[in-house]
């Protein structure tokens, strides 16, 4: 096998996607600009997914002619279905033997087969227990579907047909999201929909390694304050739950600022931000952060229930409380259940990445 593919500060960077997810779902504002902007986690979760998937891909078919979909498939089964169907079976069963809360089986079947996201575009987020985070992960068993049988075809030499390509992707997308807003649809449709994949293919385009040449000749500095920026600009737009037609835009904005995020965190490898993103502690919450991510929101009911009860407001206090909840639960998950079968998993590896 080649040498592995790993980036210490890619696990950092998604324990910060986690954080701005946590942030926005918590209900309390840490921070007025962290709680408009805290939706962007999935945007750069999904740029992360898309890199690191796509640099694995493009390795295995440089490796071997060819990527055997077989492994690729297995390979995410093993990583994501463990813990992702033992939380709906947890989730079943404190609804109907514990708590009596109401279970819709269309959602959750919508769950199980991975269409969430499509009945969440027409009727709304699931309001079953603890599960209306989880339509990001049928995003993403949709992209995986995808991404096998695009990237040997982008892999192939020729710039000009990859750059054709994202071009084109990219004003297909715009134009999706016009017609959406000029139907009237839900600002959902847009937001759970392939049609907000803007990062996902900027994580595409970063991965295939095709520009990488002129990429890490840009600035870090430069590169982090662009994204700053470009975040920021998030901030003094319309929310992305209001339909209108800035949400041409709302989904390419955190594309392109985690995009440069990215190359001034990742492919610098020197300086503070590399240092803050690959240090141990945050390595290891990234390396937990699908776990992270399944557990925030039934740590945050439950921190909300415990102080109901107590009578207290949900403040700062609560905060911490919910994401030590959070980080507990993910650290149990990962270290008893997870690690487990990602060493399952290992078995169908072509190209080696981190360690478990």
């Amino acid at each position: 096998m080649n040498r592995p593919i790993y980036f210490p500060a890619i696990d950092g960077l998604r324990f910060l996607a986690f954080l701005l997810v946590f942030i926005y779902h918590f209900g309390f504002v840490i921070s007025h600009f962290l709680s408009y902007i805290g939706w962007t986690g999935v945007e750069l979760f999904f740029l992360l997914s898309g890199f690191l998937l796509t640099k694995i891909l493009v390795a295995e078919q440089s490796q071997s002619g060819s990527i055997e979909l077989y492994k690729f498939f297995m390979r995410r089964i093993f990583r994501i279905w463990p813990l992702y169907f033992l939380y709906l079976s947890a989730i079943v069963i404190t609804s109907l033997f514990v708590i009596d809360y109401p279970l819709s089986v269309s959602r959750l079947f919508g769950n199980i087969f991975f269409y969430d996201n499509i009945i969440t575009a027409v009727n709304g987020f699931n309001k079953n227990l603890a599960t209306g985070h989880l339509w990001s992960i049928s995003v993403e068993e949709q992209y995986y579907i995808v991404l096998p049988f695009l990237v040997p075809w982008l892999a192939k030499p020729g710039t000009k047909k990859t750059g054709l390509f994202i071009i084109v992707s990219f004003i297909l997308l715009f134009v999706s999201r016009y017609f959406f807003v000029l139907a009237g649809f839900r600002y959902a449709a847009v937001y759970v929909l392939p049609f907000s994949a803007d990062s996902f293919l900027a994580g595409i385009i970063l991965g295939l390694g095709t520009y990488d040449i002129w990429l890490k000749k840009i600035n870090s500095t430069m590169a982090f304050i662009t994204g700053a920026a470009l975040l920021t600009l998030l901030y003094f737009l319309p929310h992305m739950t209001v339909i209108d037609y800035s949400q041409i835009l709302t989904y390419f904005i955190p594309a392109v600022a985690f995009f440069f995020i990215f190359i001034s965190v990742v492919y610098t490898e020197r300086g503070l931000l590399y240092w803050i993103f690959s240090n141990n502690l945050i390595r290891y919450l990234g390396k937990i952060s699908f776990g992270l991510y399944v557990f925030h929101v039934i740590a945050n009911r439950i921190t909300h229930h415990f102080f109901y009860k107590l009578n207290e407001p949900v403040d700062f206090r609560g905060f911490i409380c919910s994401l030590f909840i959070t980080i507990l639960l993910a650290v149990l998950s990962y270290e008893l259940i997870e690690k487990h079968f990602l060493k399952i998993k290992n078995r169908f590896t072509v190209i080696k990445n981190r360690h478990i």
